[in-house]
Parts: structure tokens; C-alpha cells; sequence
């Protein structure tokens, strides 16, 4: 079920990235705003005048006109999911149907049809009529809830609103310590503006789980600890990065010192079989390396779906350079990526694999090439998945494969999971949630002693 929802990711964070490449900075905010005096109401106005800060944010739909049936959303967008769904949709009251009469000649089957029928709770086509959603309504009550969450979350992003939520801090003291013991406390310590809402949180959550998943593994603050989450030879493989993360404090070094000129290791992180990833503003990325200000990164996208955002470019391989970030975009496959890469060295290299669906038969082969590559290099190498059936499935064609590994983080949910639902449009009922578990591996090390003479 989760790989299904694959091609669904990118378009949604692609609505994220754009919305939060328009933030407008908070000293920006507080210039805007007017002050207020006794003396004002007294003393005649001149006619208001467009004000250029608050016009770029007149809504299309107010805070309290989010929820809409789909099909009757005032944004063509969302008109357009709409009719998707009624096309290549379906009834789940006709699919049981059908299934039931499996058996019986084909002529004689029951047709399914596409869910025309819109739930009046959440918004959605979910039935191929009134009738079938009455049949239906026990089980569907299950998941209206989360359907009419993502309707109007969907419509809030559309909305035209100010989106506070994506105006995101920059640098931080190196004095001030960072919490990554979940959201809440990573957003409140790094100085974001408050969250005041679950929506909120869920819009934020789902352009940030990726710079935040790597960050939360790789830093020295981890929310994941030996015994409970990481194995001794998860320990020593993240020691030897966070090593190069973490080092020395450099004398001399002002804390309005451009980023670029205190760097001074390049840490590779490899992303592979990159898709909605690939897709985000550099800037998103920026929260990642304020994480670790003295290393320089560079983000390598490989795979078929790896394309910078905001180009039109067809480069098979592209580099973009952004503060002390160097993001590389090559979309070969990455067997063919590999002998360019290297040399590989576990103190500056680490591999993440997002949900690319190890177990799944459209993408296992593909897969079977890389996975010994990988292993080979004797990197650290940590992947997510959209569910718990997808983490353990993956984990599952790891360990079946007989591979010579060891284990560096067991499989668990992850703290930095997306709070975002993602709704399967071939079939409303199932939904997952971006980067929901994680696990790690890295090709297994034999210690060498020398034999007793």
C-alpha cells in the first residue's frame, strides 16, 4: 500500500516548497505593523493605501472557510484531485463486490465503478453513491476523520494566507543548545515562530522531515540512544561522524562569521533513489547545517527522479551551491554513480535511503545491484519507510537477502516523521505519513588480532 502512495509525495511537498520559498522574514513583519495611540483616533486619516507587505497576503479563503467538498473547492487545483479520483478511484463497496464474485464468470461480475459520491464529513469521492456510502459508513468513519484533516490542510496551503510557519530562523549561537528530543522542543529551541496549531505543525513537519530526520541520527543530541534504539555498532559508526560533525571549537571564530569560512570538513551525505527529497528549496536544507555550523555538507540526489527545484534544465547531473551547502543532482541510476563517488570513508560518508521501497515488486530489482555496493563501502547506511508494514517489509528482504551486515539502528518510528497524512487517491481508505519508521545498517567489519605465536 505505502509504495503506492509514492507518486503522490512529491507533488504535495513540491506545494510546501513553493509556499515556504515565498517566507517573508520577521524584521520584515515588524515594520510592517502599525502603531496604535490614543492620538490616532482623535486626529483625521488620510485615505489608506495599498500597504505592499499585507496585500502579497490577502487570503482566498479565510481560517474559518477551509473545508470544502472537493469537487466544489473554489481553488482548481483541488477541483482537479477531485476528478481524479472520480476517474481512476474506487468504490470499496464495488471492490468487495467484485472480489466476492471472483469466482463467477466474468460476463456475470458486478462492475466496479468510481467513487462519484462525496462523504458530506470530509469532502472526499469515496463511494459510487449515496447507497454504497450508507453501506459503507462503519468503516469508513475510520478514516473520515483523517480525510477531512487533509482537505483542509490542503485548502489552508492554497489559501493565500502568510505562512509564519515557513519563516524559518536563521544561524543559532554556538552557545545555545539545540533539543531534538521531538518537534515541539527542537522548534521552540531553535527560536521558530510559535506553532499554535496541530495544522501548523503538520505543515511545518512535512517540509522539514528530511533535513530533520538526517540531523536528528547524526547529531551528538540524538533523541536515539544506545540499547533502546542503536546498537554498539551503531554507536561506533555514528561516533566516527559525529567526529567530523562535532569538532573542536575553533579559536578565533566570531559568532557573525560567514558559515563558509569556519567549515572545515565536507561531510557527503548520499540520498538515494531521491524523489520529493530532491525537490526542496536549498534553503530547507539550511536547517540541517545550523545544526553543525563548522562542516561543510554536500547533499548528493541520485536516482531517475533527482531534479533540482525551480529548473528547467534537462542536465543528467547539476551542482548548486548554496552558503555552505553543495547539493549534487544526478539522476543515473546509482551502480552507475558509484566508482565516480568514491573513495568512500565512514567518518565523512552516509547513506539515507527514503522509503524506497526495498520490498516492494515494482522496485526490489532495482535495488539488487545497490544494496551490495553500499555494504561495501562500510558506511553507515539508514533508511525510512511510510508505515510499519513498510519499514518491516523492508527489513525483511534485508535480512532474507543474506547479506554480511550488521545492524546500526533497530527498526522504530521516527521521531521526525512527517505529522502529515498522505492519502492514497487510487483508494481514500489507506493513508501513510512520510518517514514514519526508520532502521539502519552498515556491510559488516571483522576486527583483525593478531594470533598468538
Amino acid at each position: 500500500m505505502a509504495s503506492r502512495l509514492r507518486p503522490v509525495l512529491a507533488p504535495a511537498l513540491r506545494i510546501l516548497s513553493r509556499t515556504a520559498a515565498t517566507r517573508v522574514s520577521s524584521a520584515a513583519a515588524i515594520s510592517a505593523r502599525r502603531s496604535l495611540s490614543l492620538k490616532s483616533f482623535f486626529t483625521s486619516r488620510k485615505p489608506a493605501t495599498s500597504d505592499p507587505f499585507t496585500s502579497q497576503f490577502e487570503p482566498v479563503l479565510e481560517q474559518a472557510d477551509l473545508f470544502h467538498p472537493l469537487s466544489k473547492s473554489p481553488l482548481a487545483p483541488v477541483r482537479a484531485k477531485a476528478d481524479w479520483i472520480a476517474t481512476h478511484g474506487t468504490c470499496p463497496v464495488c471492490k468487495e463486490q467484485h472480489a466476492a464474485e471472483e469466482h463467477q464468470e466474468e460476463a456475470k461480475k458486478t462492475k466496479s465503478k468510481p467513487p462519484t459520491y462525496e462523504c458530506p464529513d470530509c469532502g472526499y469521492p469515496t463511494h459510487c453513491s449515496e447507497e454504497h456510502y450508507k453501506m459503507d459508513k462503519e468503516h469508513h468513519k475510520h478514516v473520515c476523520g483523517i480525510l477531512r484533516e487533509v482537505n483542509e490542510d490542503e485548502h489552508d496551503l492554497r489559501s493565500g494566507r502568510r505562512m509564519k510557519e515557513f519563516e524559518f530562523p536563521g544561524a543559532q549561537h554556538r552557545d545555545e543548545a539545540v533539543n531534538l528530543s521531538n518537534w515541539d522542543t527542537f522548534l521552540y529551541t531553535r527560536g521558530f515562530l510559535s506553532m499554535n496549531s496541530e495544522r501548523s505543525m503538520r505543515h511545518v513537519s512535512h517540509v522539514l522531515t528530511y533535513p530533520l530526520t538526517i540531523g536528528s541520527v547524526l547529531h551528538q543530541s540524538s533523541p536515539y540512544q544506545l540499547g533502546k534504539d542503536l546498537t554498539v555498532e551503531g554507536l561506533k559508526s555514528l561516533a566516527a561522524l559525529r567526529h567530523t560533525l562535532h569538532p573542536a571549537m575553533i579559536p578565533g571564530i566570531t559568532q557573525n562569521q560567514d558559515l563558509r569560512s569556519t567549515a572545515t570538513h565536507t561531510v557527503r551525505i548520499f540520498c538515494l533513489g531521491a524523489r520529493a527529497e530532491s525537490h526542496l528549496p536549498p534553503h530547507i536544507y539550511m536547517q540541517l547545517a545550523y545544526l553543525f555550523p563548522t562542516t561543510a555538507f554536500q547533499i548528493h540526489f541520485v536516482g531517475p527522479d533527482a531534479i533540482p527545484p525551480h529548473t528547467k534544465s534537462k542536465e543528467p547531473h547539476q551542482h548548486v551551491h548554496y552558503e555552505q551547502m553543495t547539493f549534487v543532482y544526478d539522476n543515473s541510476r546509482y551502480e552507475a554513480y558509484h566508482a565516480e563517488a568514491g573513495p568512500f570513508n565512514p567518518y565523512y560518508d552516509v547513506f539515507f535511503l527514503f522509503s524506497p521501497g526495498l520490498a516492494h515488486p515494482s522496485t526490489k530489482d532495482m535495488w539488487k545491484p545497490t544494496i551490495p555496493l553500499l555494504l561495501d563501502t562500510k558506511c553507515a547506511i539508514f533508511g525510512t519507510g511510510f508505515d510499519e508494514r513498510d519499514v518491516m517489509n523492508d527489513v525483511a528482504e534485508i535480512e532474507n537477502a543474506g547479506y554480511e551486515l550488521d545492524w546500526l539502528m533497530k527498526p522504530r518510528e521516527n521521531v521526525f516523521r512527517s505529522l502529515k497524512h498522505e492519502i492514497n487517491m487510487t483508494d481514500v481508505r489507506q493513508s501513510a505519513q512520510c518517514n514514519w519508521g526508520i532502521w539502519g545498517i552498515r556491510g559488516r567489519r571483522y576486527d583483525v588480532r593478531p594470533s598468538d605465536q
